[in-house]
């Protein structure tokens, strides 16, 4: 038995451990939660797992189709973006590093705030000096200090999709199977490293690599979305969090006149405080 084979049959087995009709699967159309959406459609030939979206107004045009077409229940945020950033302010840096900024930002000094975002250093319990983890970047510090830095948060995410789903969930009593994996960033290397989070979400696929998820692909001849031509991940459109890896300068790329007029308005401060400067061609071929 093959590598992939063998994941598949493994993979059954995780879902053996769960009541299908106790548990839902959070559907996003991106590349991750598709091959589950296939693993429960195609592999293990369920009908008995419901399939959800959200339409939180900032997904790709292509994305936002495939989870009109694979959802049996698509819910609406309560609070749209341009509310969010009034109240709460925009994403900029990290989510990390936004949450501490958000914090202080409303007034919060604990000591464990102030040493990351002053980036101050420590003695540990080994004696040695230590600078926290998780500290601000130079920019992000120098700007919030001088209190020269836009309001940062980043809420967002957590009232365009968690909060949605939560209220879900509590109104229908099911529970999410997430695809979201451990190798995909730093926080949630952390946060994800067993099939079952604290609150009994299901996690199955924490530990698929990206390797193997692609030679799955590859060997069901599983549909992937044209936009992941041009960029690794699909989360909000045009989100900042992506510049690191220049995704968000790539997305920019690929939106309508209407989207990227929306994206551009809705994260003006944080384009300016990065660097990016927006742009985008009139079409790119395939899209």
């Amino acid at each position: 038995m093959n590598e992939v084979d063998f994941y598949l049959v493994d993979l059954k087995s995780r879902f053996d451990k769960i009541k299908p009709n106790t548990y839902y699967l959070s559907y996003s159309g991106g590349k991750d939660s598709h091959f589950l959406y296939w693993f429960i459609k195609e592999y293990l030939k369920r009908d008995d797992i419901m399939i959800v979206g959200i339409n939180t107004y900032m997904e790709h045009h292509e994305i936002l189709q495939r989870i009109l077409k694979n959802c049996d229940k698509i819910l609406i945020p309560k609070m749209k973006p341009f509310e969010i950033k009034k109240k709460y302010g925009i994403p900029c840096f990290s989510k990390i590093q936004d949450d501490f900024i958000d914090r202080y930002q409303r007034g919060c000094r604990t000591k464990s705030l102030i040493e990351r975002t002053e980036s101050r250093k420590f003695v540990g319990k080994d004696n040695k000096v230590h600078t926290s983890s998780f500290s601000l970047n130079k920019k992000a510090r120098e700007l919030l200090l001088s209190n020269k830095l836009h309001r940062v948060s980043p809420k967002c995410c957590y009232y365009l999709k968690k909060k949605t789903a939560h209220d879900f969930e509590k109104e229908s009593g099911l529970k999410a199977i997430l695809g979201v994996r451990g190798g995909e960033g730093a926080l949630r290397s952390t946060q994800y490293k067993s099939c079952f989070t604290k609150d009994k979400k299901f996690t199955p696929i924490h530990d698929l690599s990206d390797e193997l998820l692609n030679k799955i692909y590859e060997k069901y001849n599983i549909e992937i979305p044209k936009v992941y031509n041009y960029i690794e991940r699909t989360g909000c459109m045009g989100c900042p969090y992506g510049h690191y890896k220049h995704d968000t300068e790539k997305e920019l790329q690929l939106l309508s006149e209407n989207q990227f007029k929306f994206v551009c308005e809705y994260f003006k401060e944080s384009y300016e405080v990065l660097g990016i400067k927006p742009y985008r061609q009139l079409t790119l071929k395939g899209l």
